[in-house]
């Protein structure tokens, strides 16, 4: 008996140690007693690619909203990301909380709404939407990267990716090695971006259809604010002019007039996507789809300089 109790301690050993690894490191503060990794490496960390910023960035926010839910957020995908909640408030006082998700669909953003108002009673609520996203044909939802582990809280200590965010975690804290946690981005130069931007058109676009289940989601967002008294408001981002190109070209001007029309029947609109200098010029952007942090800077001044 006392050799097999030894034989099942030795046994046991590895998923102890991998139990303490993942427990220490706890790379999204899931379970939030040890902080031996800072929140920024840790955000770096999920930040570092097209696979782990989405899950990784829903996983986050979801987490950190439920703990400290704040009543002005904002909702959308990565061209809303750099909207800088320090400079809102900054700019006007307002504590703002940023809840946009990379890769974000119009479902993503639905439920994510839906579950900040079950935390609190917002007083300001921003929509960032995209035309890219308003196609009945890109339905999908990332809110499940936050949802699995509330479900079922074991996942977080079973899933092969929770497990390579804490070891690049633990490696980045000794190493120091920013190649561990740079986005491919970073390394693709213009030309490479570009080169990705006209892969992105045709994902968005060779296949649209007009998503009548969006528009009669977002008016029920809209007649919930209204009854609740939550001031709601939709930022739409600034594109290069090259989507503007592709759009006329592929017949579908007149539908991203109709994403405007739809969504400024809501309510108030701020729409930075005109044929402008902005837009013009390639510098103020870093893809076709996404303005520099100088660009949403003015923007951010213009929406919250009041």
């Amino acid at each position: 008996m006392r050799k097999y109790l030894i034989k099942s301690f030795y046994f046991s050993i590895p998923f102890l140690v991998y139990f303490l690894f993942i427990f220490i490191i706890d790379p999204y503060e899931f379970i939030n007693v040890f902080h031996v990794i800072d929140k920024d490496t840790k955000i770096k960390v999920f930040r570092r690619s097209d696979e782990s910023s989405p899950r990784g960035t829903m996983l986050w926010k979801v987490l950190h909203f439920k703990r400290e839910p704040k009543k002005s957020v904002l909702f959308g995908d990565s061209q809303g990301g750099r909207i800088r909640g320090d400079y809102v408030e900054e700019l006007c006082g307002e504590k703002l909380y940023n809840f946009c998700i990379p890769g974000a669909s119009y479902e993503t953003v639905f439920e994510t709404f839906w579950f900040a108002v079950e935390q609190i009673k917002p007083e300001n609520v921003y929509f960032q939407v995209a035309f890219m996203n308003y196609n009945s044909n890109r339905s999908y939802n990332l809110f499940h990267f936050a949802s699995d582990y509330f479900r079922e809280p074991y996942l977080y200590f079973t899933t092969k990716e929770i497990f390579f965010d804490s070891f690049i975690n633990f490696l980045y804290s000794i190493t120091k090695n920013e190649k561990l946690v740079k986005h491919s981005y970073e390394y693709a130069g213009k030309d490479g971006l570009d080169k990705k931007s006209k892969e992105s058109l045709e994902l968005f676009f060779s296949d649209y259809n007009y998503p009548a289940e969006y528009y009669n989601e977002l008016l029920r967002i809209t007649d919930y604010c209204n009854d609740n008294n939550i001031n709601l408001s939709f930022i739409i981002i600034p594109n290069y002019e090259a989507v503007d190109d592709y759009l006329q070209k592929n017949d579908l001007y007149d539908m991203r007039l109709k994403f405007k029309e739809d969504i400024k029947s809501f309510g108030k609109t701020y729409d930075f996507n005109l044929q402008n200098k902005i837009s013009k010029k390639r510098d103020n952007f870093s893809d076709y789809f996404h303005p520099t942090q100088p660009v949403i800077d003015e923007i951010t001044k213009e929406i919250w300089g009041r």
